[in-house]
């Protein structure tokens, strides 16, 4: 979540965040192949959700929506 207020650090996503919301729970998605809660995982060129029964299961997301899915209107 991304306040509107004056940002003072980061949410768990890295977001700017106000002190209010800056530790709200995430409700992780689930594995588009397994249906397991996925788990955040990094990179170097970001974070992504990734499938805890890796390399069992390849299921990966995105973190963040890309525009064209986003419902801003």
């Amino acid at each position: 979540m991304v306040c509107s207020k004056k940002s003072s650090a980061n949410n768990t996503l890295g977001l700017p965040s106000c002190k209010e919301h800056l530790n709200l729970p995430i409700e992780p998605p689930k594995c588009p192949e397994c249906e397991t809660p996925m788990e955040l995982r990094h990179r170097k060129n970001g974070a992504f959700w990734g499938c805890p029964s890796f390399p069992n299961c390849f299921g990966s997301r995105n973190l963040v929506k890309p525009m064209e899915e986003m419902d801003i209107l």
